[in-house]
């Protein structure tokens, strides 16, 4: 299904657009992550002039989004994912779900944005305390409100949202990015006057970022898009994991009368917990509505779009398309029977260019079709997250039920969702 609507000017971040044109099936959808002139820069305005995320990764655009995965992916390969989910990962989950797991009842969402913070701020590049939890509550503030900015599309107060990124921003740079990048600067130095083996220097975005500055191609020479940069990959790796913690969650706790083992085949199966993180993000999308520029006048699907339409694609209906997903589309099935051809996980990490770079690291490589998995296979930081809560006994909190995050019309996310944890019966 396809709408179109004619658009006036916007106060918001889109000054103008001259259509808006909707997909909402699955292959349509794809075929406009694909095409190269739907662009995620909205706002050709500078950072200073109100478009708060300039030149980050996520948003830029032909060569110079290129450059910059080529250069940031070094941070993604197969290596350095096992390392995180092997060895990295379980030792600060354990230990912090010890910790922050202190009663019968707590709010998870938070707990898992305390768990997923320590790793995205290290692969970011980051040098907080893994045990201070103040320095940990403190850039999980930050995530919140990098995530209220990511989503300001959908805000409904985007002027507050802007003045508020600007302000954090400032606090990030002072605190944690500014001594950060002074200690890389010395080592990369100290590398290049022969002093340091290259293999001593850290390995994170921030520093790859610095290594390769000098590259006009990847355009960096403003020293706050090195700032945003690092938060972005400091915001995308904690606040979607806690989000689809919460999410996986809510499905299982609705269909326990329909599925009363899930909680318990959770626990003893990390390959049906990846099967689970799929499904709610399949059926729960982070952004349910992925939004798109046309830079130039292009087509998809046979629908003519104009240069400067907004282009909607509903993640959520396309997620649950039947022509992909069966008659049962609309349910919440872990073990469904899918084509090899078709990501569990729908639409939700997006396609073409701008696939999340971080898909492996949240979801683990594909799930093959048998459900097996190699030696060679991960499942994902999330998987190991819902894993280990469910193995601690984690119920629903009847009392207290959970809170949508209202700051935005993203209806999948969280800003509460209290459990207890005891016994099941």
């Amino acid at each position: 299904m396809v709408a179109t609507a004619e658009e006036g000017g916007s106060r918001d971040l889109l000054e103008f657009y001259s259509a808006t044109v909707t997909f909402d099936t699955y292959e349509t959808i794809r075929e406009a992550l694909f095409n190269p002139s739907l662009s995620r820069r909205f706002d050709k305005r500078s950072y200073d002039h109100g478009n708060i995320r300039d030149g980050v990764v996520s948003i830029s655009h032909g060569p110079t989004h290129r450059a910059r995965r080529r250069v940031e992916n070094s941070q993604f390969r197969p290596d350095k994912l096992r390392l995180y989910e092997r060895d990295l990962f379980p030792a600060v989950l354990g230990e912090l779900l010890d910790v922050l797991i202190d009663g019968e009842f707590v709010d998870i969402f938070p707990i898992g944005e305390l768990v997923s913070v320590v790793l995205a701020a290290r692969r970011a590049g980051l040098d907080q305390d893994d045990r201070a939890l103040d320095q940990l509550r403190t850039l999980v503030h930050f995530v919140d409100v990098f995530s209220q900015g990511s989503a300001i599309l959908d805000a409904r107060d985007p002027e507050a949202v802007r003045t508020l990124v600007y302000q954090t921003y400032d606090e990030f740079e002072r605190g944690f990015v500014r001594p950060a990048w002074d200690r890389r600067a010395e080592l990369i130095q100290a590398h290049r006057d022969g002093l340091l083996d290259a293999s001593h220097l850290p390995n994170d975005i921030l520093t790859v970022l610095l290594l390769h500055r000098d590259d006009p191609h990847i355009e960096l020479d403003d020293d706050g898009r090195v700032v945003r940069e690092v938060a972005t990959y400091l915001q995308g790796g904690t606040h979607t994991s806690a989000q689809t913690l919460a999410n996986a969650l809510d499905l299982m706790f609705e269909t326990g009368d329909r599925r009363p083992d899930v909680l318990e085949r959770v626990a003893r199966d990390r390959g049906f917990a990846q099967r689970v993180v799929h499904e709610t993000l399949r059926l729960r999308p982070t952004t349910p509505k992925i939004k798109r520029r046309a830079e130039a006048d292009t087509e998809v699907a046979g629908v003519a779009i104009a240069r400067d339409a907004l282009v909607v694609l509903d993640a959520v209906a396309g997620n649950r398309d039947p022509a992909m997903y069966g008659p049962t589309a609309h349910d919440f099935d872990p073990d469904r029977a899918l084509s090899a051809a078709v990501p569990r996980w729908g639409l939700s990490f997006g396609a073409g260019a701008h696939q999340c770079p971080g898909r492996s690291v949240a979801g683990g490589f594909p799930v093959p079709s048998d459900f097996g998995a190699d030696d060679e296979h991960l499942f994902g930081l999330v998987a190991l997250m819902i894993q280990a809560v469910a193995a601690r006994g984690v119920l629903p909190d009847p009392d207290h039920p959970p809170e949508r995050d209202l700051r935005t019309a993203r209806d999948t996310r969280w800003l509460h969702y209290p459990v207890r944890f005891g016994s099941r019966r």
